[in-house]
């Protein structure tokens, strides 16, 4: 009934949201990525419903496609398609939004692990592990190890896979999630189990055990004793093995894998209970599923029947056991170096056991590289010193120019003041109160430079001190460049004496960056292509290319505003 009453929910929330608007969509996908804990069936129904192909946004549609493949794992379901998480991760792989850079990165891995992919699996979960740091979540965290760790167990990595199920425990005991706990205390017990640590294998399954008692997990408790009686079983501890195999036999869900019948074998063998030694390897026999559980089956059987005293069954067992190995071994060998090396040591992994098979060939690589290196350093440094000084002469002329550009507009007032008629005045009074506070906003950030450049020409030829000097005229131009204030007062004198012209424009162009205000004021000010470049740090050819390109966006809207802002632009 209740999962009803979720899709339910998610189908209701799909009619009564119907738009393709980015913005509304965009609040569908905010209650999608609620409903994804608690309710990830309702929100998958949710996200089905919606129609991206409606939307233009790249961004909506980067993060449809990512919590979409997040609520499919979530229910569930192996998606083996990579092509809707690929643009999640084309998208925010140049975005600053750690929590959904991290998210593509993992779930990217999580359909290449269920495509059988694991190279690229793996590297796609060690760029979300670079992400750990600035993510700070711990629950993630754990999500991650825990997956890269299945990865090293299906490679026989169990060395990895134990550091990899001891990291995830170690994040998820900063949260309040038991379940994880338990799983991840259940995974490191499994893999002392295959390192043969015999000990610490008991010691971590217990505490599993522990955890899967009080939660109600019959999956998780039954598969905790089936590894004990494996465990007791290697140590040839019967005495617990019998509890443990008392406590199953009681349960519902008893364990059914072949290496837990044959341990249970092993133990009423040992009791002398053969005719039930027998059924339960016959049993285990039954349950063998691939040549390393057959491997393994030919060695229990022979420890089975040795017990038993049947030594003639027993070396048959064993001998064959041998041979099966054998031909285990040699079938890997045979295979070509270059497929073991593809699929397990792709060069884009982080698998630290690759290593080249001469050690020449490592050093001849690494002396290329330090030759190649020490030539591009040179290189460079030669580059940078000839750029240099070509840059100092180029700030030291620009700053030069923005100065006689201020003394170039105090003249014009004077000049213009002499020739204007009658019925100009009033227009021209303004102007010229204009260009007066815009001299006086610029000309007092401008006397520290008008002293470098005066020094600079006195001490011409002595490249240090011009270095120096290149540095302070660097510094004063970005600090004032950049400095909001003597923006926000630059654009109210504009605004107070060009007709409002960039208040204008914000309402014509909502959309305006505030990169194109800036130039705006500029111009609007009357500074020179060459001043305006020094303040926005662009060449001159950009900035006419700019402001062209602004005043043809402009005149394209036809209104009596965008006359009026044509009309006052220089």
């Amino acid at each position: 009934m209740k999962h009803l009453l979720h899709i339910t929910v998610g189908i209701s929330l799909v009619l009564l949201c119907s738009c393709s608007s980015s913005r509304d969509v965009e609040r569908m996908l905010d209650k999608a990525e609620e409903l994804m804990v608690e309710r990830p069936d309702s929100s998958l129904v949710l996200l089905e419903g919606i129609d991206i192909t409606t939307v233009a946004s790249r961004g909506t549609k980067a993060r449809y496609a990512l919590l979409l493949t997040q609520a499919k794992d979530k229910n569930y379901i192996d998606e083996t398609d990579a092509t809707l998480i690929d643009d999640a991760v084309e998208y925010y792989e140049e975005s600053d939004n750690v929590h959904y850079k991290f998210m593509s990165y993992y779930y990217q891995g999580r359909i290449l692990s269920n495509k059988g992919d694991y190279t690229h699996a793996i590297i796609a979960y060690t760029q979300a592990e670079e992400l750990l740091d600035k993510l700070n979540d711990n629950y993630l965290a754990g999500l991650l190890y825990t997956e890269i760790g299945n990865i090293y167990s299906l490679f026989y990595d169990y060395n990895k896979w134990l550091t990899a199920a001891k990291q995830a425990y170690s994040h998820y005991s900063q949260t309040d999630l038991q379940y994880h706990k338990a799983y991840a205390l259940h995974n490191i017990g499994h893999a002392y189990i295959n390192l043969e640590d015999k000990h610490e294998a008991i010691k971590y399954t217990n505490e599993a055990l522990k955890y899967a008692i009080a939660l109600g997990d019959i999956g998780l408790e039954t598969g905790c004793y089936e590894n004990l009686i494996i465990l007791y079983d290697m140590v040839g501890d019967y005495e617990h093995c019998g509890d443990i195999i008392n406590i199953t036999q009681k349960n519902i869900n008893q364990p059914t894998s072949s290496g837990y019948l044959s341990a249970v074998a092993n133990y009423y063998a040992a009791s002398n209970n053969h005719r039930q030694a027998e059924e339960y390897l016959r049993r285990a026999w039954e349950q063998t599923t691939n040549a390393n559980d057959t491997v393994c089956m030919y060695f229990q059987s022979a420890s089975t029947y040795n017990k038993m005293g049947r030594t003639d069954e027993a070396y048959s067992y064993l001998t064959a056991g041998i041979n099966k190995q054998r031909i285990q071994l040699h079938d890997i060998l045979q295979q070509p170096i270059e497929s073991v090396q593809k699929e397990y040591f792709h060069n884009q992994a982080k698998f630290n056991a690759y290593r080249l098979k001469k050690n020449t060939q490592i050093y001849v690589s690494l002396f290329v590289v330090a030759l190649l290196c020490i030539v591009i350093i040179i290189m460079y440094a030669r580059h940078r010193v000839i750029s240099k000084d070509l840059e100092i002469s180029k700030y030291m002329d620009l700053a030069t120019e923005l100065q006689h550009s201020i003394q170039d507009k105090e003249r014009h007032i004077s000049e213009i003041s002499k020739h204007i008629s009658k019925q100009e005045e009033a227009h021209t009074s303004m102007i010229r109160e204009m260009h007066s506070q815009v001299a006086d906003l610029f000309h007092k950030q401008y006397k520290l430079l008008d002293k470098l450049s005066n020094t600079y020409y006195e001490t011409h030829g002595i490249s240090r001190e011009k270095e120096s000097i290149y540095e302070q005229v660097r510094i004063e131009i970005n600090k004032f460049a950049n400095d909001k204030g003597t923006l926000a007062q630059l654009e109210k004198i504009v605004n107070q004496y060009k007709r409002n012209a960039i208040n204008l424009v914000r309402t014509e162009i909502p959309s305006i960056s505030p990169r194109d205000i800036k130039l705006l004021c500029y111009i609007y000010a009357g500074f020179s292509a060459k001043s305006i470049s020094i303040f926005v740090g662009e060449t001159t050819g950009n900035i006419l290319t700019r402001k062209y390109r602004l005043r043809n966006k402009i005149s394209k809207l036809n209104t009596p505003n965008a006359q009026i802002i044509l009309e006052e632009m220089p």
